[in-house]
């Protein structure tokens, strides 16, 4: 990583439905990589909500509503060459509505919802640290 590199601001949003978190697959080049929220980059001069708006929508088809902010998690993707870096803003809904089915169960990421203490594995770098650094159950209750 060169010295004066700008860190990518990445937003994730925590769905939670009766108490369960949505995660799908994380798809890169054809494989399985890892499961995660709905999530992607932040796009210049767009507001975190409307943001979360346009992830949850395009990658889950969900129209969400009455979003509240969460924590935020630096991830270093040293695995990776060359290393990348990012920073993910967290949201937290409990409030969507099923806006495209098709999009929802799309073969590509095969949305599901999981309890907080039996959530799939491998996570995905920035939902682990999230995951190593909080407890979800308190964080999506609060």
């Amino acid at each position: 990583m060169q010295e004066n590199e700008a860190v990518a601001a990445a937003v994730a949003v925590l769905v939670i439905h009766k108490g369960k978190l949505l995660l799908g697959k994380r798809i890169r080049n054809g494989r399985f990589e890892a499961w995660q929220c709905p999530g992607g980059y932040l796009l210049k001069g767009e507001s975190l909500e409307t943001a979360a708006k346009r992830i949850c929508l395009l990658r889950a088809g969900l129209a969400i509503t009455d979003i509240r902010y969460g924590p935020c998690t630096n991830n270093v993707f040293s695995e990776c060459v060359p290393v990348k870096h990012s920073v993910t803003l967290y949201l937290l809904t409990n409030s969507f509505k099923l806006e495209n089915n098709r999009q929802f169960t799309s073969q590509g990421y095969d949305w599901g919802w999981y309890d907080l203490d039996r959530l799939p594995e491998p996570l995905f770098l920035p939902l682990k640290i999230l995951n190593d650094q909080h407890d979800l159950t308190q964080l999506i209750h609060h």
